[in-house]
């Protein structure tokens, strides 16, 4: 049974190649290609996630030394597979960072006026709110003023601000920018307001003390200001400090959303907000680059980039070790990698495995390698972002409609080899205002970008919290992942033309 099944294995093949296939894979035989698809085995993946999650590994903050281990260590295996760095000085592309080291759970209290006395409720480090590494240190107690989106943009009409007094008090704000629409001049004229910073900004230009962030996501962000206090909250803590106000949370959202007018008021209750953070102004980090060169004299000035980034929330003050977030993706890219260069795969193009830094605190990684990239950014053909893949039971691949094209290669060689489900998604190119990963800035800069992913997973997954451990992960799923990305760079690697259209 074994050899009828060899001999249809070899038909198959014969065929594959005789017949001028769609995908053109170079000068590599079935041999080679066949190699690559089983170079990469659930175990090798297993390994590669309990590496990246492991205590020691501190759960990777830029600046941090365990993001400096997680580094080294994916340099490492780049350096055991034969694969040198991309830049001429070796691996690391360094760069500031300044970072915050969380030390303690935190404290957030909030005091109600009962007649002529004050009740206390104590909040749930995790279950009620979220240390953010934007804080600084020590505890403050004052008066709680809502302040919707908490931002002042006069040249749109709009300022959270204008009309209540928050000197010494503390603040609430909402994430974002209160426009909702899809018109680009609309969205472009909010961008300059969305990043988180600025909300700590305005509440530090109108006197406030302290800030509760309505959006319960812990993050790394480094500190704003060493006196001020920053804790996000959820809903729940919010609606019980708009108790007796005679506003209610979703109900004032709604009007500011659809009127894009400021509604801001005094909530008549006292909030503590408390945390112990350790700032590091002076932090340096790095991203990771490795680079299997083309073979073509020509095409090898040609870089496909397969990214994703390395780094995560660290200790705040307990592991968060995203395993998800992202140790998926970086296993993905180094399963991709282990592949190609084992195989001893031949691209005509240059293949570039870029490991992001600094991610979480502002896709910044992803900026100093695009700021400081040595050539054109002309000669970037194709970028496959990969964040958070690793869930689910079938694939998705997105990009701008001027580069779907490049989708084409993902989905024949899901159907040749691999055979999951897989959605194909392309949308107009439009400038994305809240860039949310390392991608999204190769796209902003108009640099055909792909975002790859997973989907169809029965449970929700568990985003920037400790619980985002390997239990997340389906290990059979990102090995198909890895073979199917593997065979489509293989594929673009050697295509005559990755010509695509401008935005």
């Amino acid at each position: 049974m074994k050899k009828v099944f060899l001999s249809l294995v070899l038909v198959f093949f014969s065929f594959y190649f005789a017949a001028g296939q769609q995908a053109d894979y170079g000068a590599n035989d079935r041999d080679a290609l066949i190699k690559a698809l089983h170079a990469v085995s659930e175990d090798d993946i297993s390994d590669w996630m309990h590496s990246l999650t492991a205590p020691e590994m501190r759960g990777r903050l830029a600046g941090d030394i365990g993001y400096d281990r997680a580094a080294n260590w994916a340099a490492g295996m780049f350096e055991s597979w034969g694969v040198g760095p991309f830049l001429e000085h070796g691996y690391y592309q360094e760069f500031d960072q300044p970072y915050t080291l969380v030390k303690d759970k935190g404290k957030l209290e909030i005091h109600i006026p009962v007649g002529d006395e004050r009740v206390t409720k104590s909040y749930a480090y995790g279950d009620d709110y979220w240390p953010w590494g934007i804080s600084g240190s020590g505890e403050v107690t004052g008066e709680v003023v809502y302040v919707g989106h908490g931002i002042s943009a006069p040249e749109l009409g709009y300022d959270d601000y204008a009309g209540v007094d928050v000197e010494g008090k503390i603040v609430i704000t909402e994430l974002g920018v209160p426009y909702s629409g899809s018109n680009q001049d609309s969205l472009m004229l909010w961008a300059p307001y969305v990043d988180h910073s600025n909300k700590v900004k305005f509440a530090l230009e109108n006197g406030a003390k302290g800030l509760i962030f309505a959006y319960h996501v812990a993050s790394p962000r480094p500190t704003a200001d060493e006196d001020f206090i920053f804790l996000a909250a959820t809903d729940e803590v919010v609606e019980d400090l708009l108790t007796g106000t005679g506003y209610e949370l979703e109900k004032v959202r709604e009007h500011i959303g659809s009127t894009l007018t400021p509604m801001s008021f005094k909530t008549g209750k006292e909030a503590t907000l408390g945390l112990t953070t350790e700032y590091y102004p002076d932090g340096k980090t790095s991203n990771v680059v490795a680079m299997i060169e083309g073979s073509d004299p020509q095409l090898r000035d040609e870089y496909i980039v397969v990214g994703a980034h390395l780094d995560h929330l660290g200790m705040m003050p307990v592991l968060f070790p995203g395993a998800m977030d992202n140790a998926s993706g970086v296993s993905l890219a180094l399963g991709i990698t282990k592949a190609l260069a084992t195989a001893e795969i031949d691209l005509k193009r240059s293949l570039v495995i870029l490991l992001f830094g600094a991610e979480e605190v502002g896709l910044v990684g992803a900026r100093h390698f695009i700021d400081e990239f040595p050539y054109s950014t002309e000669q970037i053909k194709a970028m496959i972002n990969l964040d958070m893949v690793g869930r689910g039971d079938s694939f998705f691949a997105s990009t701008a409609k001027p580069w779907d094209s490049l989708l084409e290669a993902i989905e024949y060689n899901n159907d040749t080899w691999v055979h999951r489900p897989y959605t194909p998604v392309s949308r107009p190119w439009n400038h994305q205002i809240r860039p949310r990963t390392d991608g999204a800035v190769f796209y902003n800069e108009k640099i055909p970008a792909i975002t790859f992913g997973t989907r169809g997973a029965a449970t929700r997954t568990l985003y920037h919290v400790p619980e985002d451990t390997m239990e997340q992960v389906d290990i059979e799923i990102m090995r198909d992942v890895i073979k199917v990305l593997t065979m489509s760079i293989a594929n673009m690697g050697n295509m005559e033309s990755l010509e695509t259209e401008t935005p």
